[in-house]
């Protein structure tokens, strides 16, 4: 007999079923036509968003998206789920453990994650996550902070650092291990300086303190994710509106000074280089009503000495869409190298960078214009076509985790906001 387990919470947005074994919830549909290139189009499924149109855009809201070799993962409001790569069928279902999860890492690190849970007013526990096996492997209690605002959940930043767990709440950082969960160490904030923002790489936590309180500088910290102890202080002088750490590796941070948005680069030797960029899109996709903090995702990319930004979006004239352009800057000199459009007038979705240059996912519109995954190069941003996929999948990317993989492309979306799937996949 089938051990089930059924979630029906209200508001959580997917009432589901988690099976010990069985059949999943992917519906395969037609051979697609991607065009010759990096792609080629072997079949597509998708996962539909139980209750897609509803005005509360917490329904679906993910915290994460994890691809391994043979599934992709989705850490959402009410638990996790993975699917198979190649049917798309439900593969494993972990549901919260309390009433929701409300936050998780961005990545796995060998196999293993984190995520946070709780309560609808307080998110006070972490938990690990083995995605081969699909199970949790330990549970933690955490500190929380307590909204000030009704029917409101604040919850903490979770980060992943290589086999550390990094979590930001209430001004005070902690790190934990992955492995089992235990406590290694708190990191607060310098006397009379507060925490303004942290973020995680595999080897590095870097920290914001606005310290003019004190009377010393403001400063980034980069600190040690094993022990928590400061390696590397920069000073940062005026940090404008809400600064927030944009990468660890390489160390980024932006502010916003008078209207405009500036992202100060630091070096392996302390080098300081500022890019002004102008009015960009910081706007943070999974940001939702209801939920505040959590690790903000942007649209950005870096790799070596390329930023990838994006302007902020505008109308397009007679059309029920916005559109965007890539921006690409060099993090030696701070000087933009160049401005693109793609191909089509829609919004770009950054799926990674690399050595030959930026891969976007163009949007498209599910009422007249096929989404399409574009390379723009490196050295000019010229962009060339990479593969076309069904119209149907059009707005499913416009704010969502982009991965393409051996000629497959995953759309994962953050909130049902422009979207009818958890879950799109196209390709190889």
């Amino acid at each position: 007999m089938l051990g089930l387990v059924v979630l029906l919470a209200v508001g959580t947005g997917t009432a589901w079923f988690v099976a010990t074994t069985g059949p999943g919830s992917g519906r395969a549909t037609a051979q697609g036509n991607a065009q010759t290139g990096d792609a080629q189009a072997l079949g597509q499924w998708a996962v539909p968003l139980t209750n897609a149109d509803s005005t509360d855009f917490t329904t679906g809201l993910a915290f994460a998206a994890w691809l391994t070799d043979t599934t992709i993962i989705r850490a959402q409001k009410d638990g996790l789920l993975a699917y198979d790569l190649k049917s798309g069928k439900r593969a494993w279902g972990v549901p919260s453990p309390d009433e929701q999860l409300c936050g998780a890492t961005a990545e796995l690190a060998a196999g293993k994650a984190a995520v946070a849970y709780g309560s609808a007013s307080l998110c006070d526990h972490l938990a690990g996550v083995d995605a081969a096996k699909g199970r949790l492997t330990w549970k933690i209690d955490i500190p929380a902070e307590k909204s000030s605002l009704s029917n409101t959940l604040t919850a903490p930043q979770v980060m992943g650092a290589g086999d550390m767990v990094v979590v930001s709440v209430d001004e005070t950082v902690y790190g934990y291990r992955l492995s089992d969960g235990a406590k290694r160490w708190t990191a607060a904030p310098p006397e009379g300086c507060h925490l303004e923002d942290a973020h995680a790489a595999a080897a590095r936590v870097v920290a914001i303190y606005d310290c003019a309180f004190a009377g010393t500088p403001n400063r980034v910290e980069v600190l040690d994710p094993h022990s928590g102890k400061p390696v590397r202080r920069y000073p940062m002088g005026e940090l404008g509106l809400g600064p927030s750490v944009l990468s660890a590796e390489p160390v980024i941070v932006h502010v916003e000074r008078g209207g405009e948005d500036t992202f100060v680069a630091f070096d392996e030797q302390g080098r300081k280089v500022e890019v002004k960029a102008g009015h960009v899109d910081m706007l943070t996709m999974n940001k939702v009503a209801m939920f505040d903090g959590m690790a903000e995702e942007h649209r950005y990319a870096v790799h070596g000495d390329r930023l990838y930004l994006a302007s902020f979006p505008e109308n397009v004239p007679n059309e029920l869409r916005s559109r965007n352009t890539a921006l690409a800057f060099d993090l030696r000199t701070g000087k933009r190298l160049w401005e693109s459009s793609g191909t089509n007038a829609t919004k770009l979705t950054y799926v990674r960078a690399d050595d030959k240059g930026l891969l976007a996912l163009e949007v498209g519109d599910r009422r007249d214009l096929a989404p399409r995954l574009v390379r723009l190069d490196a050295a000019s941003g010229k962009a060339t076509p990479v593969a076309t996929l069904p119209q149907e999948f059009g707005t499913e990317g416009d704010n969502a985790k982009v991965f393409e993989r051996d000629g497959g492309v995953l759309i994962v979306p953050w909130t049902s906001v422009a979207t009818k799937n958890a879950v799109t996949y196209f390709g190889g």
